[in-house]
Formats: structure tokens, sequence, C-alpha cells
């Protein structure tokens, strides 16, 4: 019986979901930090853009541990087809694990930085409640949760665009089927185009 006999070919709904939830609220905290670092607004509109930012930062932080947990529980897909050799398997694996590294510092360091500014203002969820710091104001640690934060997002930029550039590559240049690994649909009936064998020559 074949190895991947039984399983799916596509991610499960729930991860499909928390991925794409999780781009979008990405893109959006690049998109609010302009305006909320803006010195020229006034300081209600800034506090009230920096108050979203912590929330959906928390957000993110809260759709990563469940993307997380049904990494563990649930069964992943048939693996995917193979154009390369390892060398390009492992840094496909390698900007996968970075960008969950980025996505879990920047909501830890940003809480963490709240949490220790000098000047400490409370966090409010979405308004509904608020959430307490986790130390108590530490300039020191203030400063280095900053640049760890500063790092992390651009770090998250770069990784980013590989991603995004090797989906390109699956759908332009390979068009095996990849991205719909990342989508909604029946699973059993999807299928991933495997790369043609190269011919072997024989010798003379």
């Amino acid at each position: 019986m074949s190895k991947g006999a039984g399983r799916r070919v596509r991610w499960h709904p729930a991860s499909v979901v928390l991925h794409w939830m999780t781009l979008l609220l990405i893109l959006f905290q690049f998109w609010v930090a302009w305006p909320m670092t803006d010195e020229t607004r006034d300081l209600l509109t800034r506090f009230e853009l920096y108050q979203l930012h912590k929330s959906v930062g928390l957000t993110i932080a809260a759709f990563v541990v469940l993307r997380l947990v049904l990494r563990l529980v649930l069964r992943a897909p048939v693996p995917a087809p193979e154009h390369a050799g390892p060398w390009l398997r492992g840094g496909a694996g390698a900007v996968h694990a970075g960008l969950y590294l980025c996505v879990i510092a920047l909501p830890l360091t940003g809480f963490l930085m709240v949490s220790s500014a000098p000047i400490q203002i409370p966090t409010f969820y979405f308004g509904w409640f608020a959430i307490p710091h986790a130390m108590s104001p530490d300039k020191a640690a203030y400063e280095l949760m900053l640049r760890f934060h500063g790092w992390a997002g651009d770090l998250l930029i770069a990784l980013g665009a590989a991603h995004f550039a090797a989906a390109l590559v699956h759908v332009l240049v390979w068009r095996d089927g990849l991205l719909h690994r990342m989508w909604f649909g029946t699973s059993r009936g999807a299928r991933l185009t495997r790369p043609s064998p190269v011919p072997q020559v024989p010798p003379p």
C-alpha cells in the first residue's frame, strides 16, 4: 500500500482558516504601524491605534498557538511534490520555521515592550477587558524589546517575501497545484502533479 494512502491532500480546513486569517492580520499590523507612530496625529487617535495594534497582535499569538496545536493533533497531508534536491527542501523548511519564530516573537516582544515601558499605558483587548502587564517598568528591558520587535518585523518581511516568491514559482513555473493544499475543497479529489522523471541516458 502507498505510504500516503488514506491521507489528505489538503491541510485541514481549520488550519487553512488560521493560515489566511493570520496572514490578513499580519498585513493589517504592518499597515496600522505607520499611522500609529505618526507623531503629527492627535494623541487620542494614536492611543486607539496602539490599542488596536496590541489587540490584533495578541490575536495573532493565539492563532499561532492554535496552529501549532493542530499540527500536533492532526495528520499532515501527503508530502508535497519534490522538484529539487535536499538543499531546496531544507531551505523551504528553514523559511517555514523562521516564519513561525517571527510570528511568535513579534507578539511576545511587543507585549513585553508595553509591559516594561517607562510610561505605563493599560492594554485593553479590543476594549472588552484589560490584560495585566507581565513585568514592572524597566527602561533597559523596554529598549531591548523594542529592538527585538523591530528586527523580528524586518525578518518577517524578508521571509514572507521568500515564501511568496516560492509560491509564485509553484504556481507559474512548476504548476504542480501545491497552493491548493492551503485552500478549501474536496481533499480526496485534489491532485498534486509530480515532476516528470529525468530520462536516463544509457552509457555508450
